[in-house]
């Protein structure tokens, strides 16, 4: 972490962004006293499992990938299953 005064903040305001963009914490002082901190923005949840690898970009939309083999059931079959085994799970 790294200290500025705010003239040499207002002289190089674009280096410091690009510094706080590549990751590093700046302070910023008024005559020598710190007053604020300028930090890069957290990562979203997603984006952090994307860095760590746990996660991926999607290559195709889901309207790319088409109707499930047999189409769709609108007798409520498949819900009513379902539902029957959640409620078997509960007792």
């Amino acid at each position: 972490m790294s200290e500025i005064g705010i003239r040499e903040l207002k002289q190089n305001a674009s280096a410091v962004v690009a510094r706080v963009t590549a990751g590093e914490t700046v302070v910023i002082t008024d005559r020598r006293r710190p007053v604020a901190q300028l930090s890069p923005l957290p990562q979203s949840p997603l984006e952090q499992l994307r860095t760590a690898g746990q996660a991926r970009t999607a290559r195709r939309s889901l309207d790319e990938l088409g109707m499930p083999p047999g189409g769709i059931d609108e007798s409520g079959r498949v819900t009513a299953a379902l539902l029957a085994l959640r409620e078997d799970e509960r007792h």
